[in-house]
């Protein structure tokens, strides 16, 4: 198991002798110990051989019980400095993947181009097995809110917990027609995943359905042997409905509120994911939104993105051009770094097609273009926030801020609010 950042950082610059320090880049450049022992003066590999093992040993990989300690520390290297791990030395370990998966959707929990955010993803492994616990994930479209949730849920279920996953931009538009209709739909979803939960027929149309459904969850959580963790994504979809969410959003605020004093729903653990904070007319002292752990997801750092390159096959010499064109976006990021292995493009050519219909983010720019032909006021406050090199002063922020927040088209920086990257800024500057 990888140690903290922290840590890393304190042995990496206090507790390595000169010689290890010595040795280590070699190593990371993927150089072999014949290699690495003559650059000490050394007549035979074991030298660095030996040194290796003592460098593993600080790092917490001792090699009397972690056979694959020098892979392990590549690994390590590679997440925290990996502007010192070479393509050669990641080949030796099986971390380049020669068949790249087409970066569309979650991050499956398996793939090798999951980008942890840490602290992030340990805060979230913590909190889900706290009484009574809410994390709500904050985060614009395509910024890897429902990979995090998943690898959540994979965490809850290491510990046994029973899990619902409900994503409400797939459930049919006729179940949003009234909020009886509504709930009724959402125990269904959820009952479909739990064998245990208790049928529909329970249902009793002649009380309110706020109170109706939080009874008929009570039963279910009695009945569970152990944890629900209930995991709500793309909630946003709700705020079309304020008849729905006016109802739903004070109910999971109710649920969450009772495991303080109760045993049976100090059980029920709430992920809730969205990407904006417009919550329409629903009083803030009703909402989820403002209770429980928040978890924002920022774009990747620089260090986050040389990581997923090198893992790629990758110089990290890419990295600089092309985050000056999407930042750290993940998706933008992703897709490129897809392409240029793909493909086997030069990032000059890339970069010089990225604004254009024929570059490998037209389909995604087109998308959101027509958003903003077919709601004409988005388009045209989105129009006067990419003409302003520096921005648009917000003396409060509108509906049409939110939504373009939600896209992830827009970022806030003190009082201003500005196109997320240069791409989005080039691109809408000339077609809007």
């Amino acid at each position: 198991m990888l140690i903290s950042q922290e840590k890393f950082e304190n042995i990496y610059q206090n507790e390595l002798t000169p010689k290890q320090k010595k040795v280590l880049p070699l190593f990371l450049a993927g150089q072999t110990d014949e290699h690495i022992a003559r650059e000490l003066g050394a007549t035979h590999r074991s030298t660095a051989s030996h040194q290796l093992r003592n460098i593993s040993t600080k790092f917490g990989f001792p090699p009397e019980t972690e056979p694959d300690y020098r892979c392990n520390l590549i690994e390590m290297f590679a997440k925290y400095k990996p502007e010192l791990v070479s393509v050669k030395a990641l080949e030796k370990c099986g971390h380049i993947i020669q068949n790249i998966r087409f970066p569309e959707g979650l991050e499956p929990l398996n793939s090798a181009f999951y980008q942890e955010r840490s602290p992030i993803e340990s805060r979230c492994y913590t909190a889900i097995k706290e009484l009574g616990a809410l994390i709500r994930i904050k985060a614009p479209k395509q910024m890897g809110k429902t990979s995090l949730l998943k690898r959540i849920m994979a965490e809850a279920k290491k510990s046994s917990y029973s899990t619902v996953y409900l994503n409400f931009s797939l459930i049919e538009t006729n179940k949003f027609t009234n909020a009886n209709d509504f709930l009724r739909s959402f125990y269904a979803y959820a009952m479909n995943q739990l064998p245990s939960a208790p049928p529909l027929i329970v249902w009793d149309t002649d009380i309110p359905s706020m109170v109706n459904c939080t009874r008929i969850f009570q039963s279910l959580l009695k009945q569970l042997d152990g944890v629900l963790v209930l995991a709500l994504d793309e909630v946003d979809k709700l705020f079309e409905y304020p008849e729905i969410y006016q109802n739903f959003f004070p109910m999971l605020r109710n649920w969450n509120e009772n495991a303080n004093e109760s045993e049976t729903w100090e059980k029920l653990r709430l992920l809730v994911a969205h990407s904006t904070e417009d919550y329409g007319r629903l009083d803030i002292n009703q909402s989820p939104f403002n209770v429980g752990l928040p978890i924002k997801l920022e774009e990747f750092t620089e260090e986050q993105v040389k990581s997923l390159a090198i893992r790629h096959g990758l110089d990290s010499k890419n990295i600089l051009p092309l985050m000056s064109l999407v930042g750290g976006h993940p998706y933008l990021v992703r897709l490129a770094l897809y392409y240029l292995v793909s493909q086997d493009a030069s990032i000059g050519e890339l970069l010089q097609q990225a604004t254009t219909d024929t570059g490998i983010y037209s389909e995604h720019l087109r998308r959101h273009l027509e958003t903003f032909q077919e709601n004409q006021e988005l388009g045209r406050v989105f129009k006067e926030i990419v003409s302003n090199t520096q921005g648009i002063k917000i003396e409060r922020k509108n509906r049409q801020f939110y939504q373009l927040d939600s896209m992830g088209v827009i970022k806030f920086s003190n009082s201003f609010v500005m196109p997320r990257c240069r791409l989005y800024h080039e691109y809408f500057g000339d077609r809007l």
